[in-house]
């Protein structure tokens, strides 16, 4: 411990000058240890000294209940903290969900939302154009430059799920197609 070998150094009769250019602590600092060896008072450290959490008790509640949870973004966990009057920044809740709870965050894998009654819309456009002509075919315009996406989230940074391992993350339901279909 650098404060036994500051105080033991002082002991020895070297001057508080020498131990500042020795051991590179600052002067005041060895002043006061000398002063508190010389007074018989320990120079052990204090513990609950060091900054206080900025988390209150309730918004370490509301953080830990989201873990597991669906669209839980550390930017939303924030926005939920500060409406309910605990001002706790996104940085802050990253830092408590990762190096106090352990979890890590997770992207939930995309799939298409296909369900049963898609299926059987496709299944149907198909029957009723099964003997068109290609002059039929000539009045329908197919485009793939409109991007757009059926049921997701307002804003794909939400979409995640803080959990201890990958293998805890629920995956997306999705709707098998049959093997064979009939027409």
């Amino acid at each position: 411990m650098i404060r036994s070998q500051a105080v033991g150094i002082l002991q020895a009769g070297s001057s508080q000058k020498f131990v500042f250019l020795k051991l590179g602590v600052n002067m005041r600092t060895v002043q006061r240890w000398w002063r508190l060896f010389k007074n018989d008072l320990t120079l052990e450290n204090k513990g609950g000294r060091g900054r206080k959490s900025s988390i209150s008790k309730v918004a370490k509640i509301v953080i830990t209940k989201s873990i597991g949870k669906k669209r839980q973004s550390v930017r939303g966990l924030s926005k939920k903290l500060k409406l309910k009057g605990h001002s706790v920044s996104q940085s802050t809740v990253y830092r408590y969900l990762t190096k106090e709870k352990g979890v890590k965050s997770y992207k939930r894998q995309r799939q298409p939302l296909i369900t049963e009654k898609n299926i059987a819309a496709r299944l149907k456009f198909c029957k009723e154009r099964v003997n068109w002509t290609a002059n039929d075919w000539k009045n329908i315009l197919f485009t793939d430059e409109s991007p757009f996406e059926l049921n997701h989230p307002p804003n794909r940074k939400n979409d995640c799920v803080w959990a201890r391992n990958a293998l805890d993350v629920e995956p997306v339901q999705m709707v098998k197609f049959p093997k064979k279909i009939q027409v």
